[in-house]
């Protein structure tokens, strides 16, 4: 493993970023296999959201998620076909499906919440609370940055 000053001197910030999502994502599923669970990271960021709202629309489920409407379908397909989340029109609108958990969801969701802050503590071991905050906010820039900028 390269020490601290060797990657940083080898890689750029959008690189450095690209890296730690790699490892934080190979250790969430590290994680959730160890404790016996079937999820992807992009499986939990999708369960999440539903179970805060108790429903979801797709296009909201992109939107919380960051995730186009390709990516969050293909999601929604996997999370149904493992009996986790149903699709149920929407009583307004019945061109929108609503996304709800199934009682087997909301089991997995329960279930993943000590593998998510088992992770949390392993991404932040030995980082001051300090230093994590101070690298939200300059993501959290960073973002502001580019979303305003003219393309």
């Amino acid at each position: 493993m390269a020490d601290k000053e060797s990657l940083q001197f080898h890689m750029n910030l959008g690189m450095l970023i690209n890296s730690a999502h790699r490892a934080m994502t190979k250790r969430f599923v590290q994680n959730a296999h160890e404790s016996g669970l079937d999820i992807s990271l992009d499986q939990w960021m999708v369960l999440g959201p539903i179970w805060q709202r108790g429903d979801a629309s797709q296009k909201e489920l992109g939107d919380m998620c960051l995730k186009d409407k390709t990516s969050v379908t293909r999601i929604i397909d996997t999370l149904e076909k493992k009996n986790l989340v149903v699709r149920v029109p929407d009583q307004l609108d019945h061109r929108v499906n609503r996304v709800i958990l199934t009682n087997a969801g909301k089991q997995l969701f329960y279930d993943v919440l000590p593998v998510m802050e088992k992770t949390r503590e392993e991404v932040k071991k030995n980082i001051p609370d300090e230093d994590i905050e101070i690298f939200k906010n300059v993501l959290s820039s960073i973002i502001i940055n580019l979303e305003n900028e003219k393309g």
